[in-house]
This record gives structure tokens, sequence and C-alpha cells, in this order.
């Protein structure tokens, strides 16, 4: 009921989250898009992962404590976990953006809202805090605990919204993690295949990409681990690695590896055998060349 609910308002009413969407996209894009090594680190690449989901533990974690503080009395305690949890908050926002701003559609007003509750529950734990160190006057009254309390509820429905941005759209999510290896060679179907040029192919239900260079013939699954764009529809060969066109993910021809982001999973990767009039692909055992 409630995902229907969230739905609902975000669709006929979340427009308001659309201007403000892009803002942010301007905003994050041209900070982090210049530089890629920093995006890269952001998005997870170096840990194969994305690294917001795994930050984000810590601040709702610490705002947990929080709330259990203040209500046992220990208010000191309390105040201290509300600023390791306004820290890592600060934190795990500016990584989020990293993979926001390769956000479109239904995702990315998905996105806005998660991003919006999370920076108006950050004022409101600032605000708490402040009040506890006594920066803005009295800090003893209840008033900043009740204020961390709206806060904590403000998280909670933000991080509601985050799950539904990864667990029903898909958002940084492997595109490929219940596609089978197989053992067994199949026969691809593709015509001419010039050099350095991605080409799709048929190898019984599965879309590939192939890429000829030389006398080598590489083989990756044509669909986008990142957001599930075709990399045959104008994908690029860059040295020995193949870019998105939607998003510019960069993998290894030879093997599959991620070697740009966004992306932070590997590509599926296929060997090949024959030439270019008849060829045989079979799924690369990940272990092997992990």
């Amino acid at each position: 009921m409630l995902h229907r609910a969230i739905a609902r308002i975000l669709d006929a009413q979340g427009a308001w989250a659309d201007p403000l969407g892009k803002l942010f996209v301007a905003i994050f894009g041209a900070l982090y898009k210049p530089v890629p090594i920093l995006k890269d680190f952001l998005n997870g690449v170096w840990l194969g992962h994305p690294l917001h989901p795994a930050i984000t533990d810590v601040p709702i974690g610490a705002f947990v404590v929080a709330l259990v503080l203040d209500i046992m009395g220990a208010r000191p305690a309390a105040t201290a976990a509300i600023g390791v949890g306004v820290l890592f908050m600060i934190v795990a926002a500016l990584v989020g953006y990293a993979d926001y701003i390769d956000l479109e559609g239904k995702p990315r007003r998905f996105g806005t809202v998660h991003s919006s509750l999370m920076l108006l529950a950050a004022v409101l734990y600032l605000v708490s805090f402040g009040l506890r160190i006594g920066c803005c006057g009295s800090g003893g009254s209840d008033a900043e605990v009740w204020i961390s309390v709206v806060g904590f509820v403000i998280v909670i429905g933000s991080a509601y919204v985050g799950g539904e941005l990864v667990y029903n759209m898909g958002s940084q999510v492997d595109r490929h993690a219940w596609r089978g290896g197989g053992t067994k060679w199949t026969a691809v179907e593709v015509g001419e295949l010039p050099e350095n040029t991605p080409v799709k192919a048929k190898a019984a239900a599965q879309t590939l990409v192939l890429v000829r260079q030389g006398k080598d013939i590489h083989a990756l699954h044509d669909i986008c681990a990142h957001q599930g764009c075709n990399l045959s529809d104008g994908g690029k060969v860059v040295g020995d690695t193949i870019e998105c066109p939607c998003h510019g993910s960069r993998y290894r021809l030879r093997d599959g590896l991620v070697v740009r982001g966004p992306a932070v999973f590997d590509q599926p990767h296929y060997d090949v055998r024959g030439t270019a009039g008849k060829m045989e692909v079979r799924r690369t055992d990940t272990l092997s060349t992990a």
C-alpha cells in the first residue's frame, strides 16, 4: 500500500521534482564529470560495488543509536551520535549525487525526492545538534529531541524511497546478475565484422556485441551492466575498451572488466572460436578471470 501511495503521489503531483532534479544534475554534473577519476571513486568502480549504500548504514545507525540514548536520558551521548550521523550523512550525499546525475525519467524523480528528504532531515538534525551543544540558545529543553525525532521519521521515509529506486527500478544493480554462464559453445549469427566497429550478434537467446581487432574477435554481452543500454547501438571502441553510448562506462574487450564508471560491475565476456564466417562463443568463467 505504501509503495502504491508513493508511486501515485510522484506520478500525479511529483512534477515539482523535475526542475529541482535538473538543478541538482547541473550542479553536481559540473562538479564531478570534469574529473572522471573522482566520479569513478564516488561511484565505487574501485570497490566493485556502489559506494553510496555502503556509507548510508553509518548515519542511519547513528541516528537509531541517538534515538535510543535520548529515550534512556543519555543526552550527551545522543548528541555525539547525532554529530557522527550528520557528518556521514553529508559524505553519503556527496557520494550519492555521483550516481544520481546518471538517472533519467522516473528514476531521477524518485532520486530527487529521496535526496530532498535527506537534505531536509540533515537540516533538522543540524538544528537539533546546535541546540544540544548550546550554540543556538537553550540546550536544556526537549525541543532538540523532538526535532531529531522528526528528522528520524523523514530519514526512514527517504530511505524507503531510495529502496524503491534500487529494488523496484533497478538503479545501480548489475543487469546481468541472473544471467547464466553455460559451458556449451553456441553458434553466432553475424554478418561482416569491420575492424574496431561494434557489431550486434545473436548467439541463441543471448545478444552480443562483437569487435574485431586484427585477427582477434572479442565478444561481450550487448546490454550494458550499468543501466541496460546497448553497447552496439552507438558504442565506440577506445583503445582496448568499448564505451557505452549512454553514460560512458568502459569495459575491457579481452575480459569485460570495467575500467571506467559509472558502471561498477563487469560486463559478461565470451570466448570466441572460429572466424568471421563461422563462429561459436561460450560464456567465460568469471571466477577464472577475476
